[in-house]
């Protein structure tokens, strides 16, 4: 492990740390069809520079997108996927450049407000909005890509579109695994461009992808039987610790 507490500062307890954050915020995924980021960063964050955070979230993302994508394609809205596809993919770079010129301390209080912030949202009840015009599929693009750059979590704009949208869940469902997917490509592509995808990352990211799976796949088989009131609870519990944890080492 020792060229990885060279490259992350992180020895054996922290490297159980980290796999125990990503399968349990897969499981989380697998559970709610979303949320791996906003639960796996600012958590992974405490353990490792927020940078690395958002590029080994991004990393695993893209990994894990193929494994949805057949079943989506077919259930899609086409023209309004790429739209907003292709804008958080434009928007994905000028996130990661603010990411890199942010501090450590507050990129990971920012990531772990944010966090916090966007689940609050999916909680809010919002009337369907029919037919969007081009501008808000644009806004919701950029704005998902922006976040995905910044912190690896496209999820809270595309979601909230596709609630105001009232479109059925397996189109709803299908079209953010596309957008989420085309998000951690555009991610993943900048980041390597930009000289910032190590050796050591590829292979943590490598690594840790057979937690990711697993955990997805756990969470996918008790879907439904577990309330949402419940699990909505644990996963605001644990945000919020993150965010006390990022403010923490903020002070320290």
């Amino acid at each position: 492990m020792w060229a990885w507490e060279a490259a992350f500062g992180l020895n054996d307890q922290s490297l159980i740390v980290l796999a125990a954050i990503i399968f349990g915020a897969a499981v989380v995924r697998g559970l709610t069809g979303f949320g791996f980021a906003i639960l796996a960063v600012p958590l992974m964050g405490l353990v490792i520079a927020p940078a690395q955070a958002v590029l080994l979230a991004i990393i695993l993302q893209m990994l894990i997108g193929p494994f949805g994508v057949g079943k989506a394609i077919g259930h899609i809205d086409r023209r309004v996927v790429s739209g907003v596809a292709m804008c958080a993919m434009l928007g994905t770079p000028m996130g990661l450049w603010v990411l890199a010129h942010t501090p450590h301390d507050t990129a990971r209080l920012i990531i772990a407000a944010i966090a916090v912030g966007c689940f609050g949202t999916f909680l809010v009840k919002r009337a369907p909005t029919p037919n969007p015009a081009p501008l808000h599929i644009a806004a919701t693009g950029l704005s998902s890509g922006l976040l995905n750059g910044f912190a690896a979590m496209p999820g809270p704009p595309v979601i909230l579109y596709f609630v105001r949208s009232g479109v059925p869940p397996l189109t709803a469902r299908g079209s953010m695994i596309l957008v989420f997917f085309a998000a951690a490509i555009a991610g993943t592509l900048t980041a390597a461009l930009r000289g910032l995808l190590s050796q050591d990352l590829l292979w943590l990211a490598g690594l840790s992808f057979p937690l990711m799976l697993a955990g997805n796949q756990i969470g996918s088989r008790f879907f439904g039987v577990i309330p949402e009131r419940v699990w909505r609870s644990i996963v605001i519990l644990l945000l919020c610790v993150a965010a006390a944890g990022a403010l923490a080492k903020l002070q320290a």
